[in-house]
């Protein structure tokens, strides 16, 4: 696998495959410390999570992208 500091930006196309290592690490990183977490701070990492999601939504109404009615969906 070709490394970063080559001539081209990881960002560019053909670098597909260090993405899917770096996904992949990050992915068991996350599991690793969602595991750690005990029930009462998943419970607060869950209601925090679904307050950002509707402050997004209300967010996205304010700015039209999004129909009023999908609030209530």
């Amino acid at each position: 696998m070709k490394r970063r500091g080559g001539t081209t930006p990881l960002l560019s196309v053909g670098h597909e495959a260090e993405w899917a290592v770096i996904n992949r690490e990050e992915a068991e990183q996350e599991c690793a410390i969602n595991m750690a977490l005990t029930p009462v701070q998943r419970l607060e990492q869950g209601l925090k999570l679904s307050q950002q999601a509707v402050e997004l939504l209300a967010i996205s109404i304010r700015s039209g992208h999004v129909p009023r009615r999908a609030l209530w969906s």
